[in-house]
């Protein structure tokens, strides 16, 4: 968790679900009651929006080399499954080659590359180094 203090991890936790759970339910809800009523959905291009949308979870990713790699390898599975598969199972078959290589990287630990540029993750100091924000310090 990015939060060094236990408390703060548990409130931003319950936080976090407790907010995603109402607010996924109550737009579910609200597309389900007034869905119908906004028409032909690629009347406004958002067929789009799902790209774009998947694009921002994945451009974090992208950051390091072997994130790049991944992606490169699962666009070329990806590109020469889809003239033989149904719709829908590229991307499947794309995921499933990702989490391979995942598992690969895992065995041999090789999850990073030794140039990633890691000012980007949360820092965490060992537990002997006093922290001036809390209490028991």
């Amino acid at each position: 968790m990015a939060q060094p203090d236990r408390d703060e991890q548990v409130r931003g936790f319950w936080t976090a679900g407790i907010g995603v759970f109402v607010l996924w339910n109550s737009f579910t809800l609200c597309g389900a009651l007034l869905g119908n009523s906004l028409g032909d959905p690629s009347r406004y291009g958002l067929d789009g929006a799902a790209v774009a949308g998947f694009l921002g979870l994945l451009w974090p990713r992208l950051r390091r080399r072997d994130g790049r790699a991944i992606a490169a390898l699962c666009a070329v599975v990806t590109l020469l499954v889809t003239p033989v598969l149904a719709a829908g199972l590229p991307i499947i078959v794309a995921a499933v080659v990702a989490f391979g290589v995942a598992v690969l990287q895992q065995r041999r630990g090789t999850r990073r590359d030794e140039d990633d540029d890691l000012s980007d993750l949360p820092h965490h100091p060992p537990e002997h180094v006093q922290h001036p924000h809390r209490e028991d310090s």
